[in-house]
This record gives C-alpha cells, sequence and structure tokens, in this order.
C-alpha cells in the first residue's frame, strides 16, 4: 500500500514523492520502495481520506491480512494464510502477529486483539512474513505498527489541532456518533512540545434480542485520549513520553442464533436474532505509557524505549457453545434424551469472564550508518508480563443433573507469568552499487510458568450413570475435580514451565535491476511457546491422571519458515508503481483451537502455504489515483489427525483431515478503487472522492472444515464524496453499499459433530456477522 505524503510524522520522516511514505520497519527512515521485503504503510491523510476508523477497515485495504471479527477488541488477526485456526476467542492461544503501539508490544492471547482508535495516528506500517530478528519471537506471520503523531516543532505555530465530529445510520440499527480533537501546544519552539488527543465514539448496534425483546444489543461505547510530549534539548538528542488510555463498554458480541439447534441461520435473521437470556456486558481498558529517548550522532543511532502497558477486560455473556454443547450431546443418545430429569432441565449456561494483564518492556537499539559497505543494526530486549484469567460458567439447570446440586459448570483462576530476555543483530552488506546482502538472527531466551489457582468442575452424569461399566464412564466427571485432585498422588500438579531457548534467523538480498525495479529475496524462521489448557477442556479426553489427561493439558511450542521473492517497480516516470511477492511456508507443529465443548488448544498437524501477492498504485492524472492489492492464498494440513471423536465414524477416522483448509484463509481476496481530487475554484475548495470495493472469498470456519462452517464469500462496496478547503472538509459516505451481509464465523458443539452422508458436520449454535450498510457524514476542522 502507498500514499501520499504523511500530515504529522516522526522528525524527519516525510514523503519521498507523491506515491510512497517513509517507514521504520528496519528502525531507519527508508522508502517503502526501497525496502526488500512486502511492506504496506498508511499515512495519517490516507487514514483519513479513506475513513479507516478500526482494524476491520484496515484488513479490508491491505492484501494478504485477513481478520475474524466477533466485535470490537476481539479481532482474531492472521496474515498470509498463518493463522490460530481458531474460532474460539477462548483458546489462550499466543498471537502469530505482532502488534505495537509506538514500539510497545500490545498483543493480547485468548484470540482478542484489542482495537484502537486510529484518529490522529502518524501512521501505520504492516509488515508482511516473519520478522524473527526486528520484532521477535511472536512475529511469525508479520508485524503491524501504529504510530501516534507528534507535535510538530518545527511548524513555526506554537498552536494548532483538528476536530472532528460525524454521524450515521445503520440498516436494521440506531443512530451512531463520535466526536475527537487533537491539539498541539509548542511550549519552547524548536525544543518543547505537546500534543494531546482526546475521543468519543457512541454506536447504538444492529443486532436484536429475542430473547428480552431488546432492540441493538450490540451497541458500542468508547472513549479515551493519549498526550504525547517531545523534547529537543539538543540536536542531536530527542526525548519522547506518551500515554495512551481507553475505556470501551461493549453490550453484546455481533453473533446470531437459530431458534432451534441446527437449524440454518441467514441473513435474515438479522432482524431478530438472538435469544440471549441475558443483557450482555463487556467491559474492555487499557493503558499505555511510554518514554523512548534518540540519540543520532550521524552516522550512529541509539535508541531506548521504555514500556508498560495494562488492559483490564470483564464479559458475562451468554454461552451458546456450552448450551447447546451439553443439549446436542444429551439429545444424541437415548440413555440421556430418556431421563426425566434431563427431559425437565434448562441447560441455558452464562459466561462470567475476567482478564487483567500487566507487561513492562525495556528495549535497546544501535543502528549505524556508514558511508560504507558494511552496517549494523543490534539491540537487547526485555520484557516481565504477568496475566490473571478467571473463568466461571453457571446456569440454573445443572443442579438438577450433577452430583452436588451446583449451578456451576466450571470454575478456574489461571496465572501466567511470562519472561523474556533477547538480543538481535543484523549485518548489511553492499556487495555492489547493485546488490546488496543481508543476515541477522535474534536469541530468544523465554520463560513461560502457568499456575492453576483455582480449577473446579461439577461432576455430571452420575444420577444415571453409576455402573463403571458403562459406555459413558470414560467421560464422567469425576468429584472432586479441583486443585486438590491435580496434585493429588500421580497428578500433574498445579504449576507448568514452558521454557523457550532459540536462535531465529533471517537472511535476504536486494538486486537493482534498473534504477526503478528492485529484485529482492528473503528467508526467515519464527517460533512460538507452548502453553496451558484448562483442566475442565482436559477432561473431555481422560480423567484426572491419565496419560490423555496430562497430554491434553499442555500444549507445545510451533514453528515457520518462510521464503519470499519478489520485485518492486515504478513506471512511468514514477506515476506507476507495481509490487509483486510470492511466498512458500512451512508450518510446524501449529498451534489449533477446538472445543470439546470447553476450549483447548493442541499441535496439529504441518501447515504447507503458498501465495501470490499485488500491489500497485497508478497516478492516472493530477486529479485522480487508482489501487489495487491482492493476494492468492492456498494453504492444507498435510496430515490428517483425530481431535475428537465422531459419533458413527470409523475407529481409525480423522476429523481433521489430510487437505483440510485452516479458518479464515480465502484463496482469493483483493481491493481496489480510486481516489478523486478535483479543484473548483481559485480558493483552494476541492471535491474529493473514493470508491473502494473488497472481495474476500470462501473460507472455512474449523480446521474440521465442517460443512455448515463454510463462510461465504464477501463484496463490500464503499463510497465516500465530500469538501475539501485548507481548514475544512465536509464528507459523506456510505459502506457495505451493497448490504452484502455474510457469517464471519460459527460456533458448533464438537461434542454433536455427526457423519452426514460421509461429510462431517455439526449443529450451529451461534454465528457472528458484519454491520450492515452504513450511512453518515463527517465535519473536520483544522485550526
Amino acid at each position: 500500500m502507498f500514499s501520499a505524503g504523511a500530515s504529522a510524522q516522526e522528525p524527519g520522516v516525510e514523503a519521498s514523492n507523491a506515491d510512497e511514505i517513509v517507514v521504520t520497519a528496519r528502525f531507519r527512515e527508508e522508502s517503502i520502495q526501497d525496502i526488500g521485503g512486502s511492506i504496506a504503510a498508511l499515512d495519517g491523510a490516507e487514514l483519513q481520506r479513506s475513513g479507516i476508523v478500526d482494524f476491520e477497515d484496515l484488513a479490508n485495504r491491505v492484501a494478504g491480512v485477513e481478520l475474524l471479527d466477533r466485535g470490537p477488541n476481539t479481532n482474531e488477526i492472521n496474515i498470509r494464510g498463518v493463522t490460530n485456526s481458531t474460532q474460539v476467542s477462548g483458546n489462550a492461544l499466543q498471537p502469530l502477529v505482532s502488534i505495537l503501539v509506538d514500539d510497545i508490544s500490545v498483543a493480547s492471547s485468548s484470540a482478542s486483539q484489542r482495537d484502537f482508535n486510529f484518529f490522529d495516528f502518524d501512521r501505520v506500517e504492516v509488515l508482511r512474513g516473519p520478522q524473527p530478528t526486528y520484532f521477535g519471537e511472536g512475529a511469525m506471520g508479520g508485524v503491524i505498527r501504529y504510530f501516534s503523531a507528534d507535535p510538530d516543532l518545527d511548524s513555526g505555530k506554537t498552536f494548532d489541532g483538528t476536530s472532528s465530529g460525524g454521524v450515521s445510520s445503520t440498516n436494521n440499527g440506531g443512530v451512531n456518533y463520535r466526536v475527537e480533537n487533537a491539539t498541539s501546544l509548542i511550549l519552547v519552539p524548536e525544543k518543547l512540545g505537546i500534543r494531546i488527543v482526546g475521543f468519543y465514539r457512541k454506536d447504538d448496534g444492529y443486532i436484536d434480542n429475542l430473547g428480552l425483546n431488546k432492540n441493538n444489543m450490540n451497541d458500542f461505547e468508547s472513549f479515551g485520549g493519549r498526550a504525547i510530549i517531545v523534547a529537543r534539548p539538543t540536536e542531536n538528542l530527542t526525548l519522547r513520553l506518551a500515554a495512551h488510555v481507553g475505556r470501551d463498554d461493549i453490550g453484546e458480541l455481533n453473533f446470531i442464533e437459530p431458534t432451534t439447534i441446527g437449524a440454518s441461520v441467514g441473513t435474515e435473521d438479522l432482524i431478530a436474532p438472538s435469544l440471549s437470556l441475558i443483557d450482555g456486558l463487556n467491559q474492555d481498558d487499557f493503558e499505555l505509557y511510554s518514554g523512548k529517548i534518540s540519540y543520532n550522532s550521524g552516522p550512529i543511532t541509539i535508541e531506548s524505549i521504555t514500556g508498560l502497558y495494562k488492559r483490564r477486560r470483564e464479559a458475562e455473556t451468554f454461552s451458546s457453545a456450552y448450551t447447546y454443547g451439553f443439549e446436542g450431546f444429551f439429545n444424541a443418545f437415548p440413555p440421556f434424551n430418556t431421563a426425566s430429569n434431563l427431559l425437565s432441565s434448562d441447560l441455558t449456561a452464562i459466561a462470567q469472564t475476567r482478564g487483567n494483564e500487566r507487561s513492562v518492556s525495556q528495549e535497546f537499539r544501535f543502528v549505524s550508518d556508514y558511508d560504507s559497505p558494511l552496517n549494523v543494526v543490534a539491540g537487547a530486549f526485555f520484557q516481565d508480563t504477568k496475566a490473571t484469567s478467571t473463568a466461571l460458567v453457571t446456569g440454573d439447570g445443572y443442579a438438577n443433573i450433577t452430583d452436588t446440586g451446583s449451578t456451576e459448570i466450571e470454575r478456574s483462576t489461571t496465572r501466567v507469568d511470562t519472561r523474556q530476555f533477547s538480543g538481535f543483530v543484523e549485518l548489511s552488506y553492499d556487495v555492489s552499487d547493485r546488490l546488496r546482502l543481508f543476515a541477522g538472527a535474534r536469541y530468544v531466551n523465554e520463560k513461560v510458568k502457568s499456575t492453576l489457582v483455582e480449577s473446579f468442575v461439577i461432576g455430571i452424569f452420575s444420577p444415571i450413570f453409576t455402573d463403571p461399566s458403562d459406555i459413558f464412564a470414560p467421560i464422567y466427571f469425576p468429584v472432586p475435580n479441583d486443585v486438590e485432585a491435580l496434585t493429588a498422588p500421580g497428578g500433574p500438579g498445579t504449576s507448568f514451565d514452558f521454557k523457550l531457548n532459540t536462535f531465529l534467523p533471517r537472511v535476504a538480498f536486494e538486486y537493482d535491476i534498473t534504477r526503478d525495479v528492485m529484485l529482492y529475496g528473503t528467508l526467515a524462521r519464527g517460533v512460538r511457546n507452548g502453553g496451558l489448557n484448562s483442566p475442565f477442556s482436559a477432561l473431555g479426553f481422560g480423567p484426572v491422571g491419565s496419560p490423555e489427561f496430562e497430554d491434553a493439558l499442555t500444549y507445545g511450542s510451533d514453528d515457520i519458515v518462510t521464503g519470499e521473492i519478489g520485485v518492486k517497480s515504478r513506471w512511468m516516470d514514477g506515476d506507476l508503481t507495481f509490487n509483486i511477492a510470492g511466498f512458500y511456508s512451512d508450518f510446524d507443529n501449529p498451534q489449533i483451537g477446538i472445543s470439546n465443548p470447553g476450549a483447548l488448544t493442541a499441535n496439529g498437524p504441518q501447515l504447507r502455504i503458498y501465495g501470490l501477492e499485488v500491489e500497485s498504485v497508478y497516478k492516472a492524472s493530477s486529479n485522480v489515483s487508482l489501487f489495487f492489492s491482492g493476494n492468492l492464498t492456498e494453504a492444507e494440513y498435510t496430515k490428517g489427525m483425530s481431535v475428537f471423536a465422531v459419533a458413527g465414524a470409523p475407529a481409525d477416522y480423522q476429523d481433521l483431515a489430510k487437505g483440510n483448509r485452516p479458518p479464515n484463509v480465502p484463496s482469493l481476496s483483493f481491493s481496489t478503487g480510486a481516489d478523486l481530487r478535483y479543484p473548483l475554484d481559485s480558493d483552494d475548495l476541492e471535491l474529493t472522492g473514493q470508491i473502494a470495493f473488497q472481495y474476500i472469498g470462501e473460507r472455512e470456519t474449523f480446521p474440521q472444515n465442517f460443512a455448515t462452517g463454510k463462510l461465504g464469500s464477501m463484496e463490500m462496496l464503499n463510497l465516500r464524496v465530500g469538501l475539501e478547503r485548507e481548514w475544512w472538509s465536509l464528507t459523506a459516505y456510505m459502506t457495505n453499499v451493497l448490504n452484502d451481509l455474510e457469517l464471519q464465523a460459527t460456533t458448533i458443539p464438537t461434542s454433536s459433530a455427526r457423519l452426514v452422508n460421509g461429510v462431517l458436520d455439526g449443529p450451529l449454535s451461534s454465528a457472528f456477522i458484519n454491520r450492515p450498510r452504513t450511512t453518515g457524514l463527517t465535519l473536520t476542522v483544522r485550526y
């Protein structure tokens, strides 16, 4: 992706020409076209011009980036088919994409990456493919970097800013509005300044709750801000302090449900689709503090980056996975569905979760830029992260079918302490004026300590099955099943260590075929640590103390090696930019998410991924620019695996079959469109416009490729038209003009999986859906 000149950037970072911006993907300022790697970037002006306000908008614009969007702050991101293979938000999978705000990591586990308000961002960089040298072991699929705007110490102004407000309406929903402001105060010209940003957003929602007779249950309210202080005491020394704060209140997520388990769900269900018996509540707050010291002595730059990130989440939601998972299991077998105590039980389950994360990090960087063939980038990194998660699942009807008469299905608290030390170095050598070679590596020393503070599961089934010889005895949940049971003789204990000591190498080359055409290639390795599952989920594979239980309680690390070769080029005196890249990845022991019905992570069979990526911008005239970005990806498991037992299937049946596609990886996706800027008079009044079309091909929901879980293709058309002067702009827009409503993910209780005419399938319990057509108006004033 290429963009016009940035509106507010890091000191010294500005557009190199009309079609590309300068990024710091290799910790030095370079044009995208001069970097041998696949990078997309959008500056602040492009974010505003395209109406990009959250990650969903960004993913629709950048080739190779796919988003599983369940609602605000529950994003699951994959790049180039490197996916977590899960649709279950409760899986404690570490991310495959590193996400940084002002160079501080903000990536979370549990398939719930946070949205950030893009207003007044300087730029967003998306680096595709493993980035081990610069960004570490979490960057297996790529890196997303957000940069907030600084006060411009050299503007000559003591006071300036931008205010923006907007209102919109969503089909079948309510009215949405947002207000934002950014103000810079230059306290000492060229020496000291502060930029203060505030924002508020209220979305009314668009999904109705049939059970509670409530409209627009998936509402969203967010407010927050940030403050950036930049000091330049000398020409060579720059100090930067930043504070970000966000407070989000979310209703239900963007899910719909069939009226009966197994019934079909279509877009017509959007009018009154939810049967949740509670008014869902989600709270998600974060704080981010960072300090950066940069010393530039000409050929050498030394930087220190210190960060503190805190995130707190609380949620209470209807659990379709547990509710329909148990109902589907009970109704499948005569011993269950003929039992009077089951027939009279309401198996509605409510899930309450709470999570707290706190991360402290410190990084040092050394970057050389000598006028010689050899240069170096090196650094050291430390991070200490503490995370606590609590889960409670309750249901009044479960008292009838448990040993103890308890209404609690599961109660657990897990604490995860992670400490990482790493160091990296990359050498670059100019063999000639045309050929450059790169070689580097990062050494990672990481220890993850997972502790089960509390773990309790109710005893189910024993009121019916008391004979150990019964066919259901292996899945009987014994009582008590808590921490004491895990620490009993023969038990696995309650504390688990996962250690990672490894080198992550990267090699690359760049060759200038001509002044405007560059051939490049890269080869890199990425890795991710293992972790701990919920004991409740592990019980689905065997009783406490059994080898099956202990195997299911933990999962190991996974590993990826990716090669890429590409061409970056400019044509027609720079009016046409055309980049193309091919890539290939071997993803070994990928961590996959499953449910039985509790969320569980396991290591799956190898994934083979290969594809082609194209990005282009054409400046057709002084008034019109055309853009295109597209991605072709083929991804499949090279072997089969039996994840869970399927009723009626042969003993050697593998529900995750060889050749299955991983979830949320379309074979084809692309984005294309046009930007318009047309002068209307001599007083700088311009007509602005944009038309953008995105296509996302069919995707799978689960690695098992359930027939019901196949997701249809999406065709999204967005329109924007406005008037703009130097100090103001007024823009009308319509998103999803075609009102294409498609399922984004589905939930299928795997305990109810069946072979239907030889095809694996299961009853649908819920599905997530995208936002309908939305029409709005935005006014922006610059002062």
